[in-house]
């Protein structure tokens, strides 16, 4: 009976160990599972996010897949876009999801190349960009572009809101893209003693343009897309996009089928830019997992520009923005973890 007992006390012991063992590689298990789902677990990621409106729906949505991949996003810093660029080649931010190029490439720090990387577009060609007068004055006055302004001086006096002889052109503020591209244009075909670039705030520029347009002003000024302003001013309705001389003379500057416009095809006087992700290369080096998302990700021109245009609407703060960035995420699960699955994949 004792060595029965015995028998019986050595066999729960090995039955214990057995189980001891194999909980034990069971949890090993889950733990590799949960980093393998996680990769980015344990690690803080510094964005920049752009200055403009249409930016923010585009950075919430690297903001929620790098998430759902385990990182912990920081709350994004807003910078201008030379400012950005620096600071990735510095180390100072990780990744910024706001390139537009070729529109930026003037902007990237001369050693970007070696400490910088550029992503494959996440929106290509949705950078449209170009000039736009009032309906009104293009179709009575016959207008097609900037040039007519030039050389025909009653016309220019009626873009005149200064009483200096020179055209206004609402532009953009210094540290944007378009600012150097207006003021590259007016250098280039020496124009600046026609045109006169007003470089406020966009949002100020902007508000002056529909007050004089709705005031029944001829009035000349910048803007782009994916974006609320293209809705606030419809080109085809209130606004008609005009011919400008390009600076860098590509036959890429000049678009066909552009809805609104005073000629087809048009010389918008900017080449369709992409919208690409820059990020830091020892970043990326050590985090594959962000680095193949940021591969993949790809966002339409339609959504982006809907998002931009309620957060005008609604007077949106950033934080108001990421549930609709959430429910466009949902809306769309089978492709995003696609994506997920490939950042996961990469880390392994």
């Amino acid at each position: 009976m004792r060595n029965r007992t015995l028998f019986n006390h050595l066999c729960y012991a090995g039955l214990a160990l057995v189980l001891a063992v194999g909980a034990t590689f069971t949890l090993a298990g889950q733990a590799k599972a949960a980093a393998g789902d996680q990769p980015g677990e344990g690690v803080t990621v510094r964005p920049a996010v752009a200055t403009w409106t249409s930016a923010v729906p585009v950075s919430w949505a690297f903001i929620e897949l790098l998430e759902e991949l385990g990182y912990n996003v920081a709350s994004p810093t807003s910078l201008s876009n030379p400012v950005a660029y620096l600071a990735i080649s510095e180390g100072d931010i990780d990744y910024w999801p706001n390139g537009w190029f070729p529109l930026h490439n003037a902007q990237l720090p001369d050693n970007f190349a070696e400490v910088g990387e550029m992503f494959d577009p996440l929106c290509t060609a949705c950078g449209i960009q170009g000039y736009l007068a009032d309906a009104q004055t293009v179709s009575k006055h016959g207008m097609s572009g900037i040039m007519d302004i030039v050389e025909n001086e009653e016309l220019r006096a009626l873009f005149d809101h200064t009483g200096d002889g020179r055209a206004e052109l609402y532009g953009c503020p210094p540290g944007w893209g378009c600012h150097e591209g207006i003021n590259a244009m007016l250098d280039k075909f020496e124009l600046r003693d026609y045109i006169n670039h007003v470089d406020a705030g966009y949002s100020a520029n902007f508000a002056e343009v529909v007050t004089r347009i709705e005031g029944g002003e001829s009035t000349l000024y910048y803007t782009w897309g994916p974006s609320a302003w293209l809705l606030a001013l419809t080109p085809g309705e209130e606004v008609m996009w005009v011919n400008a001389p390009g600076i860098v003379e590509d036959e890429a500057e000049r678009a066909e089928g552009v809805e609104g416009a005073a000629s087809d095809p048009i010389d918008m006087g900017f080449i369709a830019a992409d919208i690409q992700v820059t990020a830091n290369s020892e970043f990326l080096a050590n985090n594959p997992a962000a680095a193949e998302l940021f591969r993949h990700v790809r966002l339409p021109l339609e959504w982006i520009s809907e998002v931009d245009a309620r957060i005008g609407e609604e007077d949106l703060t950033d934080r108001e923005v990421r549930p609709l960035v959430r429910e466009w995420i949902d809306a769309n699960r089978d492709q995003v973890d696609e994506w997920l699955a490939a950042a996961r994949a990469a880390a392994n």
